[in-house]
């Protein structure tokens, strides 16, 4: 591949990530409403919810040649969004206007993201473990509108495509509504502000598995060289599983709290409540961070959904199979806990956490 990749939502947890590590290693673009703070990377401000507009902008880029679509919509509330109509036809314009802007570039490789809401995890208990071999789960979901249109579009103009269902991912980024890591960092910082403890918010939850963006990234890269990713499927994590409450003592010891006795509570509600908290953390450690809704988003419910709160018994199991991606060639993997304890040095790195413990 000669051209630039053109890395769209690159203010997102995967977008952010996958901007980072193809500009690495060639010339990469990214595209969003908003620049990714803190990553200096090419980067126009572009609204795909504006078909004009989004021609306007990438007509105009270099030769474009790989391609990762990350953007998407979210309703305020997160969870409600996911059965709607009007959201699923909002994200498949978003990729309907990406395509049409791409149309006189020499595109030859797409990544499209999904996630384990394609086998239907969202609305029912999903076979274990989810295998692209299987059919697809029938149910009203955006991935199949906008799988459809790429497939369609792909046989049209001849380029290449690979998607991607990942589990949890783990990453950084300001604002993004399903970034458990902001959920986590702004509890650990107020718990130990206000003496109120790092304790285990959820209830009953399942062993899960999750994939670091950084890993994501590495394997969106590799796609467009590997004749094993064309046209293919594939689940990708980090390749172990997780539990939360066997993890929090290690989430303890690396955000420097003391962790307390599993305590239920419902970060949506707990952290808007001490908003001022987290302002005047970051302020005292004169840190990049912004206010609290700007930095989680929504987030806390998410990390709620994921911690189990409110449930007094699990639920049914989402974990993955890899194998196929593994037997294509890309077999990199990451322990989970130390993807955590990266992470977290990596915040503090950035300023966006306090570096005292």
């Amino acid at each position: 591949m000669t051209g630039a990749a053109l890395i769209v939502g690159a203010s997102g947890v995967v977008g952010r990530a996958a901007l980072a590590h193809f500009a690495r290693k060639g010339v990469a673009i990214g595209a969003s409403r908003r620049p990714p703070p803190g990553l200096e990377a090419p980067h126009i401000a572009v609204d795909l919810r504006d078909a004009a507009a989004s021609r306007a902008m990438i007509t105009e880029l270099p030769p474009i040649d790989r391609v990762v679509f990350a953007a998407l919509y979210e309703k305020p509330g997160l969870l409600a969004g996911w059965v709607e109509a009007d959201q699923m036809e909002s994200n498949r314009t978003l990729l309907a206007n990406c395509l049409d802007a791409l149309a006189d570039h020499p595109v030859r490789h797409i990544s499209l993201l999904q996630g384990t809401k394609a086998y239907g995890a969202h609305v029912q208990r999903m076979r274990v473990p989810g295998r692209e071999r299987e059919p697809r789960v029938v149910h009203p979901n955006f991935y199949w509108l906008q799988e459809d249109l790429l497939r369609a579009c792909a046989e049209e103009r001849g380029f290449a495509f690979t998607i991607w269902r990942p589990p949890v991912i783990v990453g950084h980024a300001m604002g993004a509504p399903m970034n458990v890591l902001a959920a986590l960092s702004a509890y650990a910082t107020i718990a130990r502000e206000t003496g109120e403890g790092f304790a285990f918010p959820g209830g009953a939850c399942s062993p899960i598995d999750v994939i670091d963006a950084r890993l994501l990234a590495a394997a969106l890269a590799w796609a467009p060289g590997a004749d094993e990713a064309r046209n293919a499927t594939f689940n990708v994590s980090n390749g172990d599983v997780l539990y939360w409450p066997d993890l929090w003592p290690a989430l303890a010891e690396a955000f420097g709290v003391e962790s307390a006795p599993p305590t239920p509570r419902a970060l949506a509600e707990w952290l808007p409540a001490r908003a001022d908290v987290w302002r005047d953390a970051c302020a005292r450690a004169k840190l990049v961070a912004p206010e609290l809704a700007a930095f989680v988003g929504d987030s806390a419910i998410y990390a709620d959904m994921l911690f189990g709160y409110g449930r007094d018994r699990p639920p049914p199991s989402t974990l993955l199979s890899t194998i196929a991606l593994r037997r294509a060639g890309f077999s990199d993997c990451m322990d989970s806990e130390d993807m955590f304890r990266g992470w977290i040095e990596e915040l503090r790195r950035a300023r966006v956490l306090p570096t005292d413990r």
